[in-house]
């Protein structure tokens, strides 16, 4: 070879050769060379609590902490924590993930799935019970805020044991992409610092036009309420976050919510959360904390929120006097939420009477708007309501849809106020004992709307209920008070082939305390009947200054379509005082052959009940 003149010499040939030979291996076997911070490959570290001290991360020579594998792994790594034996202490100081790293637990998987707790109910997940475990922690704040593990956009954590947290077990702010499941994560927030924040609202009494706290509504006491740091939390200000949170166990927490997703600010969280298990979640006192989550979702400001939760399992939490909302549904300012729950078993409540199975609850704000659904779903054995729904924000739009819901036993009664049969002493209707509490609070937001509050119900049992089935209460306090015009507002439900039975007081209770624009009630094919000591349906109209001017109320036969066939006996009360409006009741069994039993069924003038072409046999409705 001769270049520019000169005779290579054999020796130089032979390195000239294998010069090229070299870079030809390299770049087909590792790829293309490194160009800036670019990567040959994506690397796998190993981190081990019981390897010695030098290792380089390699599965031969594990890192023995979380920092060393946070500061030498790149994004798009993985990084594996080995499994140690027990008595071992985890891996400590938390980790921060970069995009597109995997964090992954080694060895077997660190739980197992056992048999539902009920028939066709969501199978139990719960520990493995292993002799080694991959255990991290962050015991303290000094690095990543406390948290154990800190979310980077499209990042996975998998098959970790996280255990005393001086915050949250797993926590993300605006990630996209990022997958949470089969983790094992108990007693965090060992702090006891806020997290989940309950968004201000007014509670409506049953005075007319007056909170429950007795003044007009906003009050300075009315500035939310605070919850603990979460297991795990997504939290979104900007942007769009994507999340699937599956399979976990979460368990034993010191003072912090099981879940939760917020979308804050102009955020939007989309999210799946399936097949977790959550117990003994419990909520510490001393330190400003005032209530505990389950499962937590919340949009605010601005926020949009987009949620399915599908065969989860809420069980034994709380502790004595806990305000314990299994499921809670928030919005504020001006949120948007959409959330679907299927195939969910709650049961047994530890707390006062503010313990809920599911609370939904629009607070302070302005044109808020939401839809929920729950489907296939059994609630059982709560010390307060079991599900609530309050619009409380101006203009606001809350719609639940119950499907197959299946409610059985609170086990408080809290009682009536003094207008309702029997009369009582209760001055709200919250927290009373309800198996479904309905607050209709809001009035007319900046823009003219009216607040619009629906309750959709299939194929649905209530029973066991130690106060009312359900009560709708509509008692305008948002800014309100004596003369104030509260603006176009709607109430509306829609029953069919249900079931409320047996309930201390009401089955169901409509309570009009101050005017509404609009009430309509449509039930059919359903069991409405026998209360233990009340009055099994009662319609309550007593606005004290003005009327709702638009009512209808079809039990059957009337203008909304009903079928009737509904058992309507045990008592049924039409009371109004302001108006004449007329109740649609035909073609529905009243417990006798011979129709309405004299002084089971009444109504206040002017009011009238059609109860013609009454059926002479119970219906197939009929228990």
């Amino acid at each position: 070879m001769r270049i520019q003149g000169w005779q290579m010499t054999g020796v130089a040939k032979a390195l000239l050769l294998f010069a090229f030979l070299s870079f030809f291996i390299v770049s087909v076997v590792a790829g293309p060379l490194p160009s800036g911070n670019d990567h040959w490959r994506h690397r796998t570290w190993f981190v081990s609590a019981t390897a010695p001290s030098g290792g380089d991360g390699s599965a031969d020579a594990p890192f023995n902490t979380l920092a060393a594998v946070q500061q030498a792994s790149q994004p798009g790594d993985t990084i594996i924590i080995e499994p140690a034996p027990l008595d071992i202490p985890p891996l400590d100081g938390g980790i921060a993930l970069k995009p597109g790293q995997r964090l992954i637990g080694g060895g077997p998987p660190v739980l197992q799935i056992g048999q539902p707790l009920i028939q066709g109910g969501p199978p139990v997940v719960g520990p493995s019970g292993l002799d080694s475990l991959p255990q991290i922690t962050n015991s303290t704040n000094a690095t990543n805020s406390g948290d154990a593990v800190t979310l980077a956009v499209n990042t996975e954590v998998r098959n970790l044991v996280i255990a005393g947290a001086y915050r949250g077990g797993i926590y993300g702010l605006d990630v996209v992409d990022v997958e949470i499941r089969d983790n094992d994560v108990s007693g965090f927030n060992t702090s006891g610092i806020n997290g989940f924040q309950v968004l201000p609202f007014c509670l409506e009494g049953y005075a007319p036009f007056v909170n429950s706290r007795g003044a007009d509504c906003p009050v300075p006491s009315s500035a939310g309420i605070k919850a603990g740091w979460a297991a795990i939390l997504i939290d979104t200000d900007s942007g769009a976050s994507r999340a699937k949170i599956s399979r976990n166990y979460v368990h034993d927490g010191v003072c912090g919510d099981g879940i939760d997703l917020r979308a804050m600010g102009t955020g939007y969280v989309d999210a799946k959360v399936d097949g977790n298990f959550l117990t003994r979640l419990h909520q510490c006192s001393g330190t400003g904390i005032g209530t505990i989550e389950g499962i937590g979702t919340q949009a605010n400001i601005n926020g949009a929120l987009r949620a399915t939760l599908t065969d989860n399992t809420e069980y034994y939490n709380g502790s004595p006097g806990a305000n314990m909302d299994s499921l809670f549904v928030n919005l504020g300012g001006s949120g948007k939420l959409y959330e679907v729950i299927r195939n969910n078993y709650y049961a047994h409540g530890i707390g006062g009477a503010s313990t809920n199975g599911m609370e939904y609850i629009i607070g302070d704000g302005d044109n808020a708007s939401s839809y929920l659904e729950i489907d296939d779903s059994v609630f059982e054995d709560n010390p307060g309501d079991m599900l609530e729904l309050f619009n409380r924000g101006a203009g606001s739009r809350a719609r639940l849809v119950l499907n197959n819901v299946v409610v059985n036993g609170t086990t408080i009664s809290n009682g009536l106020p003094t207008y309702a049969l029997p009369p009582g002493t209760a001055s709200t209707p919250d927290n009373t004992g309800e198996c479904l509490g309905i607050g209709s609070v809001g009035g007319l937001s900046t823009t003219g709307v009216g607040a619009h509050t629906s309750l959709v119900m299939r194929n649905s049992t209530f029973t066991g209920c130690d106060n009312n089935g359900i009560e709708v209460t509509n008692n305008w306090v948002t800014g309100g008070g004596p003369g104030a015009p509260p603006g176009p507002k709607t109430v509306s439900l829609d029953i069919d082939h249900s079931t409320i039975s047996g309930s201390r007081y009401y089955n169901l209770w409509i309570n009009d305390v101050t005017p509404l624009t609009t009430l309509l009630v449509k039930i059919e094919h359903s069991d409405l009947a026998t209360s233990t000591s009340g009055v099994a349906v009662a319609f309550d109209m007593q606005p004290p200054d003005g009327d709702t001017t638009n009512v209808t109320i079809d039990l059957g036969g009337g203008t909304l379509g009903s079928h009737g066939r509904n058992c309507i006996y045990g008592g049924a009360i039409f009371d109004i005082q302001d108006t004449a409006y007329n109740v649609s009741a035909q073609h529905n069994w009243f417990g006798s052959a011979s129709g309405p039993v004299a002084g089971k069924v009444s109504e206040s003038s002017p009011g009238l009940i059609d109860t013609a072409d009454w059926l002479t046999h119970a219906p197939a409705a009929c228990r």
